[in-house]
């Protein structure tokens, strides 16, 4: 007797009677409080990556815009931004890198349209880390830094923020997932033309 005779329809496209009952046993067996404690744990592992690159990003951005906590204003930015490829444009660059900072850092804190604050964190530690490359790996000078932040933002921008988010509670879920798409596209595009315009640039000052 064929396989086919001993279930009708399996190769026709209807499910198998055992894979389901199969199925249906595993599915029992785990149970909904299960899935339940696996998203809890995603969604303390993304709450955690976006408090700690967020409020990173949040107060890095508020020393270059006002030069507090011993940090750089847009003037030293400026002057540091301009043998980096940015010439005479150097001053705009530092102010929209410092709102750009900031605005990111609300982003990821909050969960607020997520993925573009995300996109932010990957395209500028993309290109500090492409500034840093003929320094090497290890700081002081090195890109491992910007490495770990970059590894950071790319994993909230492509798991979201979690459930525990602005994101999640007040905006609907196909809302989130364009705006992913978007901010995936933006990442890509934009992390190659600031490379471009920096390479060959020379690297960061190490006192």
């Amino acid at each position: 007797m064929t396989s086919d005779a001993v279930r009708p329809g399996h190769w026709g496209g209807e499910v198998d009677s055992d894979s389901a009952g199969s199925t249906a046993t595993v599915t029992a067996r785990r149970g909904p409080a299960d899935a339940t404690t696996q998203d809890n744990w995603v969604a303390s592992a993304l709450l955690v990556l976006r408090l700690a690159v967020g409020s990173t990003y949040l107060l890095h951005g508020l020393q270059n815009l006002f030069g507090v906590w011993t940090g750089w204003d847009t003037a030293k930015m400026a002057g540091y931004l301009e043998p980096k490829g940015f010439g005479g444009a150097s001053t705009v660059f530092a102010w929209i890198l410092a709102v750009t900072e900031t605005l990111a850092g609300l982003a990821l804190l909050l969960g607020v349209f997520t993925a573009l604050g995300a996109s932010l964190v990957v395209i500028m530690m993309a290109t500090s880390a492409s500034l840093k490359l003929g320094v090497g790996f290890f700081m002081p000078g090195g890109f491992e830094w910007e490495l770990a932040v970059l590894a950071c933002g790319l994993a909230v921008l492509l798991a979201g923020a979690g459930k525990w988010s602005i994101d999640a509670w007040k905006i609907p879920s196909r809302t989130v997932s364009r705006v992913r798409t978007i901010a995936l596209g933006i990442t890509i595009v934009m992390t190659l033309v600031m490379v471009v315009v920096t390479w060959g640039s020379p690297p960061p000052h190490v006192q």
